[in-house]
């Protein structure tokens, strides 16, 4: 049964329901594209709907044009719900939903980017949250993963920037994301 749908540009890689009380309605949906040519290039972009299945509505309320996102993830840990982006230029980047202040956008959720990390010269292709939102694993196109602690609006590294191969199944910690 489909209540509702739209079409965005690109390849929808992430779909996720914000699991804060306040703001279940709220889906976040992540998009990747490749632009072939002489200087390919990963683009994508966030969209943020509002999602009522009593009425079979699906309305779209925020945008942001980011590079091509491999996933997303919300925590509801804390007083606002946060949204961390997995992407392809090697970044993990972090955004909370807040009330904008500009024009059309005032009083409306938007996200706002807090934070960002470049994790590797790989691309960073999934992410999940530690159950006290305090780290994200990330893991990494060269086969590794990396894990990033959250703390006072920051990601840093865990175990000094070092990754974690995971050859023969057997992590194996090895500094500057040498395999």
């Amino acid at each position: 049964m489909e209540i509702a749908h739209c079409y965005l540009e690109g390849n929808v890689d992430a779909v996720e329901f914000c699991p804060h009380e306040l703001f279940h309605q709220v889906l976040a949906v992540s998009t990747y594209t490749l632009q072939e040519g002489d200087q390919p290039n990963r683009c994508g972009s966030i969209s943020l709907f509002s999602v009522d299945a009593d009425s079979n509505q699906l309305d779209t309320f925020h945008q942001v044009e980011t590079s091509g996102i491999f996933d997303i993830k919300w925590t509801s840990v804390g007083a606002s719900p946060l949204l961390a982006q997995a992407d392809a230029s090697g970044y993990v980047k972090l955004h909370s939903l807040g009330s904008g202040s500009n024009g059309s956008e005032n009083g409306v959720e938007v996200l706002k980017e807090i934070c960002g990390e470049m994790v590797s010269s790989s691309m960073c292709l999934c992410l999940d949250w530690n159950p006290s939102a305090t780290s994200i694993t990330v893991g990494l196109s060269d086969g590794s993963i990396s894990v990033l602690t959250l703390a006072e609006s920051q990601l840093r590294f865990n175990n000094h920037g070092k990754h974690m191969s995971m050859r023969s199944g057997l992590p194996v910690l090895t500094p500057n994301n040498q395999i």
